[in-house]
């Protein structure tokens, strides 16, 4: 039961870190703390249910987004890419949580962080960007519109995973979950 509730509890934070950004960063198009949310939901909760949470999150978010929902490939793709996502902080979270607290660490967790936010951003704009070539029919406008987009999301998620994760793991390593773990 508690890892329903837990799992309930971090979905509505992925989809509030996903409408903060409307508020937080309304004109930069591809900031977003969603991904990160995700993320870190996955590191609380394990990879099955960071899946889970990834799937379930970014599906109630794109379908109930103010500016429409998207393409039903894009949507699909939306949705796997969060679940991947979600297992990944799932799969990283025991080594990340648990690691010691010391300056090099800090600063080698930092670039952790941000390495695997390269890789979830990259596995999201790939997904979604192939999504959207077969959805329109065009690799290489898909490709072409996609390009400049990425790069300013791939930038963004570095940064903020390195900065929020490597801020939040210490306060992350006081909730019951990671005693568990630590077991």
């Amino acid at each position: 039961m508690r890892t329903i509730v837990l799992s309930s509890s971090l979905i509505a934070f992925s989809i509030a870190c996903g409408y903060a950004k409307l508020v937080l960063f309304p004109y930069l198009f591809f900031v977003e703390l969603f991904t990160v949310a995700v993320f870190v939901s996955g590191m609380l909760a394990g990879p099955g249910w960071g899946l889970w949470i990834g799937a379930t999150a970014r599906l109630l978010f794109s379908l109930a987004n103010p500016y429409g929902p998207p393409h039903p490939w894009v949507l699909v793709a939306q949705v796997a890419a969060a679940a991947i996502v979600g297992a990944l902080g799932g799969l990283t979270g025991a080594p990340l949580l648990l690691a010691e607290e010391s300056a090099p660490a800090f600063r080698a967790r930092a670039v952790v962080l941000g390495a695997l936010g390269l890789a979830a951003t990259l596995i999201y704009d790939g997904l979604t960007n192939a999504a959207q070539a077969v959805a329109f029919r065009s690799l290489e406008l898909s490709i072409a519109l996609g390009i400049v987009p990425a790069i300013q999301h791939a930038a963004s998620n570095i940064v903020l995973f390195a900065l929020l994760g490597t801020f939040a793991l210490p306060w992350l390593r006081k909730h019951p979950v990671v005693a568990r773990l630590a077991r």
